[in-house]
């Protein structure tokens, strides 16, 4: 006979955690025995937290849930509450309906259910809460892989520096770029602070390109990019570009990290600029016709990149690494669009080429 009756909760419990709506079952006691999957998101915590706990301790002191329960127990019939305050942590003060239902096989025990048309609108808020969770874990995460890349080369030139003390060798240059990572961690953080406040005006200035890449070049060279050759290809004649500062030295290192991932030991990577008067883009169907002829590229010789991820390569969270998160390149591209730039890439096993081409703004 027990081992029947363990049959027969077991198929109950088991029926009970396929509905799409809150299940309870409460014994003589008024604790609760079971509740299924979609209960513990109604309260917003696991089972082994709630099993063995009275009923009343997640409703108000003046709920009628332990008359409703007598009341059952005594007509040994169901019965429908149209408004009963079911308030927990997450939903506080909220009235849903509740169907109250005696076990056939067990009246002691007393299923409740919540009505799914009362829990609409509490999960629509719960799905709002969750996206806005969603938003600012995607920005934190977004925050935090931007900060390893200057905290890298601070740490490689950090090193060199220790190093270099016990030759007395000349650490100007070294210094000079613990300085420009240091600045552009403070810019980081003042533009994460200004996105938040609504503010995200992007500020530019004319810049020497080339100055940029060998900076970004020196960066790699002493982090996470020391194990492969760096080819400089200048056009010298190159005009200033208007950008800001930080966010394309963000967005060459993420390149350059990108490559070096990708390229064996002693593999190579070619950093080129040009002035390309062909490359011509429409950022949207209103806009006319845009030149973009200041070029950079970054080639790498390493294992290409997926032809299936192409066309999706610049979108969050796609990485063809086994521990990659997929933002870089997101990154890139969408800092590439605040500065109306644009960026393609081409690859194949042995060849991948990021080409970005800037609109030449004369001063």
């Amino acid at each position: 006979m027990i081992i029947f009756y363990d049959w027969l909760s077991i198929m109950h419990h088991n029926i009970l955690n396929e509905l799409r709506t809150p299940v309870f079952l409460v014994n003589k006691e008024n604790k609760i025995d079971y509740i299924n999957s979609i209960g513990e998101e109604f309260f917003g915590i696991s089972s082994n937290l709630i099993i063995g706990k009275f009923i009343n301790d997640f409703v108000p002191n003046d709920s009628p849930i332990l008359s409703l329960l007598r009341r059952v127990r005594n007509t040994k019939s169901g019965l429908t509450e149209e408004s009963l305050d079911f308030s927990n942590i997450n939903f506080p003060n909220r009235k849903v309906r509740a169907h109250l239902v005696p076990l056939s096989f067990d009246n002691n025990q007393i299923i409740i259910q919540i009505s799914q048309l009362a829990l609409s609108e509490m999960f629509q808020s719960q799905r709002i809460n969750t996206k806005i969770s969603k938003s600012f874990s995607t920005m934190v995460d977004m925050l935090m892989h931007e900060l390893k890349n200057p905290l890298a080369g601070i740490k490689g030139a950090s090193q060199l520096i220790e190093s270099d003390l016990k030759n007395n060798s000349n650490l100007s240059e070294l210094t000079q770029l613990i300085t420009i990572e240091s600045e552009r961690i403070i810019s980081l953080l003042d533009r994460m602070e200004h996105i938040s406040n609504n503010n995200s005006k992007l500020e530019c200035e004319y810049i020497n390109i080339h100055e940029i890449l060998n900076h970004c070049r020196r960066v790699a060279q002493n982090s996470f990019g020391a194990q492969v050759d760096y080819i400089d290809d200048y056009d010298p004649s190159l005009p200033k570009l208007f950008a800001n500062k930080n966010l394309l030295i963000q967005i060459i290192l993420n390149l350059l990290k990108n490559s070096s991932e990708a390229s064996s030991f002693n593999g190579k990577i070619k950093i080129k600029t040009s002035f390309n008067s062909n490359k011509i883009t429409s950022f949207s169907k209103e806009d006319s016709p845009t030149t973009l002829p200041l070029q950079i590229e970054v080639i790498d010789y390493g294992i290409g990149i997926p032809s299936h991820m192409l066309p999706n390569i610049f979108d969050p969270f796609i990485s063809s690494k086994k521990d990659g998160k997929g933002l870089g390149l997101s990154i890139v591209a969408s800092g590439l669009e605040e500065m109306s730039a644009v960026i393609n890439v081409s690859s194949e096993p042995g060849f991948t080429n990021f080409c970005i081409n800037f609109p030449l703004i004369k001063q």
